[in-house]
């Protein structure tokens, strides 16, 4: 359609120019006939138009270890029952254009729902001294005194859901990992609950949550290396942020 229109924009200068010249009464023949100008001309269209960032989600706050202590932090472990407690506080699940939160953007179609998915490797917590990396007389293994995982939701925004616990007593299976934050696609799809690409008001989900990490090491145990302090190594929990269609 729009070729057409420019065909017949530059067919009326040139069909006004294709004119007789009219009649010299005294050459008695007719001038020759002329055209002025260019007969036809290429147009090249053209346009432009500005985008912004794409969005994507991010998880921020998960620490890299955590720290577990009795909460009386000047008992010892005599033999008996020694609970170890830790906590990894301020963890959010974000979605924006940037690492910044509320940085507008645009889906483009792409994936819109999001998973925080922690599972763990290992079952066991093997203990050391700085004299000896191999005295595993306090080891223990999650069967006799299993990891407790409790996830606390904070200020999260609609759609969120959660499942708040989870206790590691055996190796990881398929299924087992606890969800401490999730949102379907079916609840981002809308601009009803979230547009992040408005210009006037741009909204965004988000969830923050907390962890708190609980064991113990079991009673009856003797270590190898008396008035030693023991460090221990705990099954590794990986936190893995799945994307939703």
């Amino acid at each position: 359609m729009i070729n057409k229109k420019l065909a017949a924009l530059l067919a009326v200068p040139v069909s006004g120019l294709l004119i007789i010249a009219g009649t010299q009464s005294n050459v008695g023949a007719f001038a020759a006939t002329a055209i002025d100008g260019t007969a036809a001309q290429d147009v090249t269209t053209s346009a432009s138009a500005e985008s912004i960032l794409q969005c994507g989600w991010r998880i921020t706050g998960v620490a890299s270890s955590i720290s577990l202590a009795n909460a009386d932090p000047t008992l010892e472990y005599v033999g008996s029952r020694y609970s170890l407690n830790g906590s990894d506080t301020d963890i959010k699940v974000f979605l924006s254009g940037a690492a910044t939160e509320s940085t507008r953007c645009s889906f483009y179609n792409d994936y819109k729902g999001s998973q925080v998915k922690v599972a763990w490797d290992g079952s066991s917590f093997t203990s050391r001294t700085a004299a000896s990396e191999t005295d595993t007389s306090l080891s223990w293994n999650v069967s006799d005194s299993p990891l407790r995982l409790v996830y606390t939701t904070g200020t999260c925004t609609t759609g969120f859901t959660s499942s708040d616990s989870v206790t590691v007593s055996s190796a990881f299976s398929a299924g087992s990992e606890v969800v401490p934050a999730a949102i379907p696609a079916s609840a981002v799809d809308t601009s009803v609950e979230y547009d992040p690409s408005s210009k006037e008001s741009p909204t965004f989900p988000s969830c923050g949550f907390s962890a708190a990490f609980s064991t113990a090491i079991p009673s009856n145990k003797t270590p190898n290396s008396p008035g030693s302090q023991y460090s221990f190594t705990g099954p590794r929990l990986t936190t893995t942020l799945v994307l939703e269609p």
